[in-house]
């Protein structure tokens, strides 16, 4: 039986089972998230009717469109009201303009006092004050947005109070995120990365809504406030990954391992800078450099300087140096997380350096494949051999073949994992030689039988 890399060794989580984690490795517990609301948005029933009545005023007004309009927005009226009866009955073949400005007379004053008011504490609530308890049920904050708009113009400007409020609530409130998350000072923690991606991708909600409601000088000024977090998210993100190159202690390894963990993070923050720097043409030449794309190549040095500094200490380690097992494999995880950015940041105005990073975490890796399995072999071979020194490369080949597997380097892989396999034979066959019992060691990964011939290592598992 032979040790196979699975990939993004998800096998332990699948399997029930877990690593141990050292106590000085161990993250930090991650701060208890904020409690949910635990009301929804209000203004559920006016949200979907203002979506239905849109529809119904965008096609040919007929009377029995007219009923249809009428008999929707009826257990909406207000009671003292009067009921409004069809005022299109009488209207057959009249141009569509004048039948469409009679259907409105009856009915503005349900959109003006109901409906639009009601839409727009909703919109409040799901933007600014995050009630969002049943999201996966509620009707697109964009689309609600475009009815609004939509409906404020068929009404030549009735109800655009009610439009001007929901704009002004959103500016204040991406103002305002955009002013108390950029305050933060604490070190990066497990989640932090993710807590700014998800604050970007809210940004993301306030654009599209502020765009479909017109609203030109809120949208510039959404716009500016992301800019703001995502550079910030990138220099919280270069500071906690620069730290470790510069002391290597425990404490810069714990926020270089809780940054690059939230890789998904990572690369919603740097396209969210690069889709920056694509839409704004800062002024730059010689001695100016504008803030996002300086944001972003200082996140990609400090990037290239861990790589660095891990492969220094990996390669060490692989000939066989005094280093825990699991530092080593806490490096090997930060070496990967790396790789994920370069691999999935796909966007067209990515700096080359991406690609030239990850072509050299590729071919690093590869070296300390060759060189871990040229001194498992040479410890074997030695008289006597070392055999604890032997299972500890053993062990760190193991590690070195998953990263390098979802690296998606096969060949490699495949040549690593014959010569640990035959390690393992070798350090089987000595111990029972010795009168000791076989090694029975486990795996970094899960054990599966070796493939003799060609089939991809991912069907082998």
């Amino acid at each position: 039986m032979a040790f196979w890399p699975t990939k993004y060794d998800e096998s332990q989580k699948r399997r029930g089972t877990a690593r141990p984690v050292s106590p000085a490795l161990a993250p930090a517990a991650p701060p208890p998230a904020p409690p949910q609301s635990d009301q929804p948005p209000r203004a559920i029933a006016e949200a979907r009717v203002i979506l239905r009545l849109n529809t119904l005023l965008r096609g040919v007004i007929t009377p029995l469109r007219a009923d249809d309009v009428l008999a929707l927005l009826e257990p909406h009226r207000p009671r003292l009201t009067p009921k409004p009866l069809n005022p299109l009955a009488g209207m057959i073949g009249q141009p569509q303009g004048r039948m469409h400005d009679a259907l409105l007379r009856p009915i503005g004053q349900i959109i003006t006092d109901v409906l639009l008011p009601g839409v727009r504490d909703h919109l409040i609530d799901r933007l600014v004050k995050n009630h969002t308890l049943r999201e996966d049920s509620l009707p697109s904050a964009v689309d609600l947005a475009e009815a609004m708009r939509s409906l404020v113009g068929r009404m030549r400007g009735g109800g655009r109070g009610h439009l001007m409020a929901v704009v002004a609530a959103v500016e204040a409130d991406a103002r305002a995120t955009a002013d108390r998350v950029t305050r933060e000072t604490a070190p990066i923690d497990v989640g932090g990365i993710d807590r700014l991606a998800r604050a970007l991708l809210r940004f993301e909600v306030r654009r599209m809504v502020l765009d479909a409601l017109g609203a030109t000088n809120a949208l510039n000024e959404s716009v500016y406030q992301a800019r703001r977090l995502a550079r910030f998210a990138l220099r919280r993100a270069t500071e906690a990954i620069d730290g470790f190159s510069a002391d290597r202690g425990l404490r810069a390894l714990h926020a270089s391992l809780a940054t690059l963990a939230q890789a998904d993070g990572l690369i919603v923050i740097a396209l969210r800078n690069l889709d920056d720097q694509s839409e704004t043409k800062e002024e730059s030449g010689p001695f100016v450099e504008p803030a996002d794309r300086k944001a972003m190549n200082d996140w990609l040095t400090a990037a290239w300087r861990l790589s660095d500094t891990l492969f220094d200490l990996v390669e060490k380690a692989a000939a066989g140096g005094d280093l825990d097992d699991l530092l080593f494999a806490a490096m090997l995880r930060q070496l990967r997380s790396l790789h994920h950015f370069c691999a999935d940041l796909a966007h067209d105005g990515r700096p080359a350096t991406v690609d030239t990073l990850k072509g050299r975490l590729i071919a690093r890796s590869a070296d300390a494949a060759q060189s871990v399995g040229d001194h498992l072999i040479a410890t074997l071979l030695a008289r006597p051999p070392d055999r604890d020194k032997a299972r500890r490369l053993l062990t760190r080949g193991r590690m070195v073949a998953q990263l390098l597997y979802d690296m998606e380097q096969d060949d490699v892989v495949e040549d690593l994992a014959l010569r640990l396999l035959l390690a393992e034979q070798a350090l089987e066959q000595d111990g029972q030689a010795s009168g000791e019992r076989p090694d029975k060691m486990s795996g970094f990964v899960g054990a599966v039988t070796y493939p003799t011939k060609g089939p991809d290592p991912a069907h082998s598992q």
